[in-house]
């Protein structure tokens, strides 16, 4: 297994593995919008990360450095999009993925990384606490979708 950035000519990967999540499935961008969003996720410090067994993706998540005022003016990141292959579960993938993105956010300065989860699994939560993180804050959020 390894773990390491994803390279553009590989976001196909980390579209085909996001497909696989437990959601609605939405449409994929275009070339030329996959092109600015990955620019732009590099741009601010973040990176998409990519768990690999040869050439296969198994794993992904995708980091967002933001701007921020507060703490001497020190960035935060947010986790986003964190995606294990069903049959590569509950094998460390993940938790080797969030300490891969946990070292990324510390080495590019963030005073904090943070993420969110809509699943109500306790099993879920069990794996972000075991991963070091902590449900301190309460999140809201207000979602526009396709019509």
């Amino acid at each position: 297994m390894k773990i390491r950035q994803v390279e553009r000519n590989e976001i196909d990967k980390v579209l085909n593995l996001i497909d696989e999540y437990d959601r609605p499935r939405s449409s994929w961008p275009s070339d030329d919008r996959v092109d600015e969003i990955y620019t732009a996720i590099l741009q601010c410090g973040g990176c998409v990360i990519g768990v690999f067994t040869l050439d296969k993706m198994i794993g992904t998540c995708t980091v967002n450095c933001c701007a921020n005022l507060s703490w001497s003016g020190r960035p935060f990141a947010i986790i986003e999009n964190v995606i294990v292959s069903k049959s590569y579960r509950n094998k460390g993938v993940g938790k080797s993925l969030l300490e891969y993105a946990v070292s990324h956010s510390k080495k590019i300065g963030c005073y904090k990384v943070a993420l969110m989860t809509g699943s109500k699994d306790p099993a879920t939560h069990r794996f972000y606490d075991a991963a070091g993180f902590y449900p301190t804050k309460q999140g809201y959020q207000i979602r526009f979708f396709d019509q």
